[in-house]
């Protein structure tokens, strides 16, 4: 992996250690430079003072005896034993209250030094404290940051994996899309191209130029339908597909669905039933859009059943609304099939592919835009039954 020029968590951790560890000898090494300041200081004051103490008393001592010289000159006479005797023990007097002075000095001198040492390591004990406390923030802080970076790393991962699959799907798509609108493209050209042939011909072939203009017709509405679902798909993922609701008998709307399919029965031999229903099953309905959905509903039954197919629709009354349901008699859908025939591009996963796969999505889509649901019920081999409910 090449380097990202970004540091790892752990690295920072290790900075940040090395940091505190150079930090806190700065303050030890600035601390003993303190302490052997003071103590320095001090001794060298406690010295001073003890040879200006020495000194005046040395100075005292020869005032003393200059003063018993004087009188010696003056009377002539020495004093007695008496004051010699008074003057030593006022001597060792002083020495000793020099003495016990020294000692006091000495232990208050030492009684600073600890206070200065306690106030430094109490000090340095605040800051050790102060600087441990952001050190766990900054931690923390570093590993928010990291695990934040990490959700952004796998969501940025999701979405390339989302998008590379998006991409693959999209380049499929287009390939599809381009070869489905080449199909009828072609069969409308042929169409045509027949047309001015059996109309340069004596006598006109009536027959015949009415197959043609039923291809052309045909491929025109294939086309037309494709170019639809993508729009509609267009519109629902920006959420431009606006609905229209109006109440609605159900039966009516199973009817035209029935007379729209009428034209296609003529080609293909099917039977297309409505279970009779016989009071009125209002729904706020989109008209149009839930139209789409039943003949995409039925148009799929229509492409995997063969020939001879039996396709029913029924509408049934719920507590709080109504189920639509069509029924074929066609091969039946795998479990496995169930779990995407309503995703978009979901015959794209298929091996039998026949269209875009677009048609369930965009029933499922407008089924829930309507606050209903859309499901299928199968049974391989024995047909299929799709079932979605209305408010």
């Amino acid at each position: 992996m090449e380097p990202t020029g970004i540091e790892s968590p752990q690295e920072l951790r290790e900075k940040t250690d090395k940091s505190l560890e150079e930090e806190r000898d700065k303050t030890d090494e600035y601390l003993g430079r303190k302490s052997r300041t003071i103590e320095e200081e001090t001794s060298k004051t406690i010295r001073l003072n003890r040879l200006i103490a020495d000194k005046d008393r040395e100075n005292k001592r020869a005032e003393v005896d200059l003063d018993k010289e004087e009188r010696l000159d003056e009377t002539g006479t020495h004093t007695s034993r008496l004051d010699d005797q008074i003057l030593t023990e006022e001597r060792e007097r002083s020495d000793k209250a020099q003495h016990v002075e020294r000692e006091k000095e000495d232990r208050a001198r030492t009684h600073e030094r600890v206070q200065k040492r306690l106030i430094a390591e109490a000090l340095l004990e605040n800051e050790r404290k102060e600087t441990d406390s952001n050190l766990l923030d900054e931690r923390a802080h570093i590993d928010f940051q990291s695990e934040h970076n990490s959700d952004l790393l796998s969501d940025e991962t999701i979405s390339h994996g989302l998008t590379k699959a998006a991409l693959l799907t999209r380049d499929q798509y287009l390939a599809i899309v381009s070869h489905d609108l080449q199909n009828p493209l072609v069969a409308i050209s042929i169409g045509v191209h027949l047309m001015r042939r059996d109309l340069s011909k004596d006598p006109v072939d009536t027959a015949s130029l009415l197959e043609n203009l039923r291809i052309i017709e045909q491929s025109a509405a294939g086309m037309d339908r494709m170019i639809s679902d993508l729009l509609d798909v267009e519109r629902m993922a920006h959420d431009k597909l606006v609905l229209t609701p109006e109440r609605l008998d159900l039966r009516d709307l199973l009817q035209e669905c029935v007379d729209l399919f009428a034209p296609v029965n003529s080609h293909k031999p099917f039977s297309m039933t409505i279970h009779p229903c016989p009071e009125p099953i209002f729904a706020d309905l989109d008209h149009d859009r839930i139209l789409q959905v039943l003949s995409n509903l039925v148009g799929n039954s229509l492409k995997f059943t063969p020939s001879g197919a039996t396709i029913e629709l029924s509408a049934r009354k719920q507590e709080t609304g109504v189920e639509i349901s069509v029924t074929d008699n066609g091969p039946g859908i795998s479990e496995q099939a169930k779990a995407q025939i309503f995703e978009r591009f979901s015959q794209l996963k298929m091996n039998d592919r026949r269209g875009l796969g677009l048609g369930l999505f965009i029933a499922k889509w407008i089924v829930e835009a309507h606050k209903g649901r859309i499901w299928v019920t199968s049974d391989v081999g024995k047909g299929s039954t799709f079932s979605f409910t209305l408010p």
